[in-house]
């Protein structure tokens, strides 16, 4: 398996972002300083090329040289947030300036972790960037024993701090889910796959709320209201892409989406306790207001 570069990756854009063009020599130097650098090896420049192919290949963020003085910089880097690998990139890089500049704040500032990036993300889009297929071994959490598959990396998603791959598998017809932290092994395999002409992850996903895509259900109108208090936090977070406003007094917000109300959605609404009311659609409204009078029973002990 080859070593994951991704640190190294994010470390070299941060650099010419932040410092402007930089020569190999001087970016050599800076490396041997860097915390980045667990094993104090040198940059060679073979690795170095090759980190500037693959930053290519796998963000589209170009990094070019002047040969007028032989430095290096960020081609495109106007275009870097034109994306959702771009702008998470361009996240990445600020936040990794910020910590390299601020060592002594390392036990001060926490962040969530999503373990599932880091053994296995980088691999997964590259071969989508080449379009080739996955040799994988996979243990979901409901199977007895692992099973190994060639996939076909259709698109990843992000979601409660897991990652999500969603893949063809021998000829089926629709695309699985494969989370990340399942995953036992992972190669890329030499044969090439074509992504079918229609597919586009953002239609793919339109109205789906969590991670997974249930092909008998689909998105419809869903009628929220929401406290006052909670309602701001809604305001600058919104739950879904297709929030809107319906109607605003001091006492409540009421909210609209269209998504599909699955089980993650139903969970989320739970967790906001008694701040939230699923006004429509009725269905939902029924469903959400049995698991309150479960987990009643439960805790006033009359659930058998």
């Amino acid at each position: 398996m080859a070593k994951n570069f991704f640190r190294s990756y994010i470390w070299l854009l941060e650099t010419l972002q932040s410092r402007g063009p930089l020569t190999l020599k001087e970016l050599q130097g800076l490396w041997l300083r860097s915390s980045v650098n667990d094993e104090g090896k040198e940059l060679a420049t073979r690795t170095f090329h090759n980190h500037i192919q693959s930053i290519a290949d796998i963000f589209g963020i170009e990094i070019a040289c002047d040969r007028r003085d032989n430095t290096y910089y960020i081609d495109n880097g106007s275009e870097i947030g034109g994306s959702g690998v771009r702008n998470w990139m361009l996240e990445a890089l600020s936040l990794n300036g910020l910590l390299n500049e601020s060592a002594g704040l390392k036990d001060r500032i926490m962040f969530e972790d999503v373990p599932s990036s880091r053994k296995y993300l980088t691999t997964v889009i590259r071969a989508m960037r080449s379009s080739n297929v996955l040799n994988v071994t996979y243990h979901s959490y409901d199977g007895p024993v692992p099973r190994s598959f060639v996939l076909e990396p259709y698109c990843l998603r992000e979601f409660k701090r897991r990652w999500y791959l969603y893949a063809r598998k021998n000829d089926d017809a629709a695309p699985h889910i494969f989370a990340l932290d399942r995953m036992l092994s992972m190669e890329t395999g030499t044969e090439k796959f074509q992504l079918p002409e229609k597919f586009n992850a953002h239609d793919y996903f339109a109205g789906i709320y969590g991670a997974r895509v249930y092909p008998d259900m689909k998105p419809e109108t869903v009628i929220l209201k929401v406290s006052a208090r909670q309602a701001k936090y809604f305001m600058s977070l919104p739950l879904h892409q297709s929030q809107e406003v319906v109607e605003e007094t001091p006492e409540f917000t009421v909210f609209r989406y269209f998504i599909t109300p699955d089980y993650d959605f139903k969970q989320d609404v739970l967790s906001f306790g008694d701040s939230i009311e699923v006004l429509e659609p009725q269905e939902l409204r029924t469903a959400v207001g049995d698991m309150v009078r479960k987990l009643n029973d439960k805790y006033n002990g009359t659930d058998v």
